[in-house]
């Protein structure tokens, strides 16, 4: 960097410092430059250059709701806010030859009020023989007969319907000006005068008679057959291939017909395989559009439309010749071509040399031949193409593919999964074992399900004298080979009331994680029990058979509650055994309350804080206290500061609390009485490990600090709401 601020790298690519570097538009130059490590002001040395509104602009923009008064012009507009005038100006020497001596050229005139630059702009006439668009680019117009870079120069009160403004040696006459700004100069208390009729420009009003502006790139064929009204402009689509494979290095080539209905034309597009494109298909065009010959020659010799003879007569002398033309008329050579009555499914072109045969066509070409010709439909039905070696491929690698997908459904669901966020998702069950011993009845064990790899494993829950180690039941891996191939389960058949089988064990679901049930209640595609309309609709079935109402049902089996357990919740949607038990899990995690954690006591967070303090081995109490009374504010009272900053002071002192941690602290020493403020001197006594110190922590700090209730509460209003709603 320089020392003013620029920077000495070149713009190119890739070495850009800041983006605010790349700009789009440079509407006005900057006020401020540095010549020579010298800064100036341009608007100092520039004394003509006006540097605030103009009144009059101003009172308008006032009375417009903008008060711009006493303000740069780059405050108060921008480039947008313009004002047009329509010109006119004759420009000689063209023409002359059909008794015009002049064009007339229409233009656009803009005022930038926000520099007082003015454009002139030509508008776009189509076939107009010259150039057109910016007449005058944007910059200040001085007077005639002044200068450039003194002026003085055409402002807002210069430009006046009806009068004669010169830029450049051009006289150029205002004729009228758009609704906007008149409505600004009568706001101004200049009212603008009525606009003037644009007169017309004479040499376009001859192109007009001789009519020279219209040339057609395919002249209309007057000699052919017209086609049915309301055809004219409508164009029959054909399919056809020519087969070429019988030849060496031959293929086998697709190719679009078109046939236009206003001129007997035709034209051939050649369908070409890339993998490139985004459609797979490049087109190419083989036969632009023309008259196609029935048949040959297909190269014409030079002359052979010429209706005469050229005689070489009066000479022997190889160095001069003279020609004449015969009298005598030869024999017109009529050249067939191809009608749209020639077209039909089946049919086969001879184009230049090529048999292009027609397959099928679109339906508005069926459409066309069934209401003019009367043909028959089945006249019109498509004929199956032969297939070239790449289809001929494709098909065996789809139904291979296909064969695949129904061996493994899973894995195709699993990657798209995958595709939509389910990277490194885990999915959690609670499971039990099924057998006749007493003692495995009751073993708890968590199944987990890696999305990843579709490998599993099995912990088993450790409880108080139950009499088994608990821990790990199996290691993570897939299935084994002993495996019995019927009870193989794929990851989106587990649900609550599954039953499964693992190293010939059998266990059923009988709980799912939240994270997991929200990602299977995220996908329904791939979960179809997990379906929350299915699941609402199914249950809604189940209450209507038995129930007049969804009330009478609240109040026979929750009797008007607002909160119901979870457990209890799961019981009574279960019926008896008769629906589905994933169904009551699905709606008790759509519609639990959302508990905090359970409350830990004052001891338990300082011996939490103290713990986290002495691991760090920070000490510095006082210099943490002298941080919090440096960022003190006047307005604060002694002793405490605004929550953001205690949390800035904390990180600059490089407390080592994790942040669920620091915001429980923060909030427990937080008065909202006094404004949402902190008590830093009791937060700082109560981390303060070396004065009060108490007994470290036994577990972990997510342990004790946040430990989820044991019962979860589910909302039986918003349950039967949502069953009423879907209804």
């Amino acid at each position: 960097m320089d020392q003013c601020g620029g920077s000495l790298l070149p713009k190119i690519p890739g070495i850009y410092q800041t983006y605010l570097e790349v700009k789009d538009k440079y509407p006005i130059s900057s006020d401020l430059e540095c010549i020579d490590n010298v800064r100036f002001i341009k608007s100092i040395e520039k004394k003509n250059e006006p540097l605030f509104c103009d009144p009059d602009v101003a009172m308008v923009m006032l009375a417009k709701g903008h008060n711009v008064i006493n303000q740069r012009n780059w405050l108060a507009f921008d480039d947008k806010e313009v004002l047009t005038f329509y010109a006119f100006y004759k420009k000689s020497g063209r023409g002359s030859s059909a008794g015009i001596d002049y064009t007339l050229k229409q233009l656009k005139i803009i005022y930038f009020l926000v520099d007082e630059t003015i454009q002139v702009n030509e508008p776009t006439k189509q076939n107009s023989g010259g150039p057109q668009g910016c007449f005058i680019k944007k910059q200040k117009i001085p007077l005639p007969g002044c200068d450039q870079e003194t002026g003085p120069y055409y402002r807002l009160p210069d430009l006046v319907v009806g009068t004669t403004v010169i830029f450049y040696g051009k006289e150029l006459r205002i004729t009228g000006v758009d609704a906007y700004t008149r409505d600004f100069l009568h706001t101004m208390g200049v009212p603008a005068n009525d606009n003037e009729p644009m007169p017309e420009d004479p040499y376009y009003e001859y192109r007009k008679k001789t009519a020279l502006d219209i040339t057609l790139k395919n002249k209309a064929n007057t000699a052919r057959n017209p086609p049915p009204n309301g055809y004219d402009s409508l164009i029959l689509r054909f399919r056809g291939y020519w087969d070429d494979r019988n030849q060496m290095e031959g293929e086998l080539h697709f190719y679009e017909v078109l046939y236009y209905l206003v001129d007997d034309t035709m034209e051939l597009v050649e369908e070409i395989i890339d993998d490139t494109k985004v459609s797979g298909i490049r087109h190419k065009m083989i036969v632009k559009r023309q008259r196609l010959p029935k048949e040959g020659p297909w190269c014409l010799q030079p002359g052979y439309n010429v209706r005469q003879d050229i005689l070489n007569v009066m000479t022997t002398n190889k160095n001069s010749f003279y020609y004449t033309m015969d009298s005598q008329l030869g024999i017109v050579q009529k050249v067939p071509y191809y009608n749209c009555t020639d077209l039909f499914i089946g049919q086969v072109l001879n184009v230049y040399g090529r048999s292009v045969i027609l397959v099928s066509c679109d339906e508005f070409t069926k459409s066309f031949y069934t209401n003019v010709y009367q043909l028959g439909e089945e006249n019109l039905n498509p004929i199956e193409a032969p297939k070239t070696m790449r289809e001929i491929e494709e098909e065996m690698m789809h139904q291979k593919r296909v064969e695949i997908i129904l061996k493994n459904y899973d894995e195709v669901l699993r990657k798209r999964l995958i595709k939509y966020g389910g990277t490194g998702i885990i999915f959690g069950f609670l499971i039990k074992m099924i057998t006749d011993d007493p003692i495995n009845q009751g073993r708890n064990f968590m199944l987990k399900y890696y999305l990843d790899d579709t490998e599993f494993a099995i912990y088993e829950y450790r409880e108080t004298n139950s009499g088994m180690r608990g821990g790990m039941f199996r290691s993570k891996r897939g299935f084994s080979e002993n495996q019995d191939q019927a009870n193989l389960f794929i990851f989106h058949q587990l649900a609550v009331g599954v039953k499964i089988c693992i190293d010939e064990f059998m266990f059923t679901i009988v709980d799912i994680d939240d994270k997991t049930l929200q990602f299977m209640i995220d996908n329904p595609k791939e979960f179809s029990h997990s379906n929350l309309t299915t699941v609402r609709s199914k249950t809604r079935e189940m209450i209507n058979s038995r129930f007049c109402s969804l009330d009478k049902f609240r109040t026979e089996y929750f009797q008007d509650r607002e909160l119901v357990d979870r457990d209890e919740f799961r019981n009574v949607l279960s019926f008896g055994g008769e629906l589905d038990p994933h169904i009551g899990v699905v709606l008790s995690l759509m519609h639990k309350r959302p508990d905090p954690f359970e409350p830990f006591t004052d001891n338990v967070l300082r011996s939490v804080v103290q713990r986290e303090m002495r691991k760090d081995c920070f000490i510095h109490f006082d210099g943490l206290k002298n941080n919090f009374r440096s960022r003190k504010s006047k307005s604060d009272e002694v002793g405490y500061i605004v929550c953001s900053e205690a949390i800035k002071a904390m990180k600059s002192n490089r407390i080592s609390l994790s942040e669920e941690i620091r915001s429980i602290l923060v909030n427990k020493f937080t008065d909202t009485k006094n404004g949402c403020t902190v008590n830093y001197e009791e937060m700082v006594e109560f981390m303060d490990y070396m004065k009060n110190p108490v007994e470290p922590p036994s577990r972990l700090a997510r342990e004790l600090l946040f430990v989820k209730p044991k019962k979860v509460l589910v909302r039986v209003n918003e349950f039967i709401d949502g069953l009423r709603s879907e209804t």
